[in-house]
């Protein structure tokens, strides 16, 4: 079972880092940088950004923005879940 957490985990954490790819091209596009560390590192609050850049040009919200705020918290829960099912053998003294 920790297992199945984990490796979905890693493919939840794989779209997650497809998502933000796409959202920072968009936003480097539209001339919208702080400095290439500060935008990755605050992804999240640059999203609203690209939900209105993305709006503009095609008139609806983008599965990028959708499956960025979906996937970030999946990811989370997976990788908490695959923690505390892990066996408590050999632990403590």
């Amino acid at each position: 079972m920790v297992t199945a957490f984990a490796l979905l985990f890693v493919a939840i954490g794989l779209f997650n880092f497809a998502c933000s790819v796409l959202i920072l091209r968009e936003l480097n596009r539209a001339g919208i940088t702080g400095g290439n560390f500060e935008t990755r590192w605050h992804l999240r609050k640059h999203l609203g950004t690209y939900r209105e850049l993305r709006e503009k040009k095609s008139g609806r919200t983008p599965w990028a923005y959708w499956g960025y705020r979906i996937s970030f918290p999946a990811m989370i829960l997976c990788a908490l879940l695959a923690l505390f099912l892990l066996p408590a053998e050999g632990i403590g003294p």
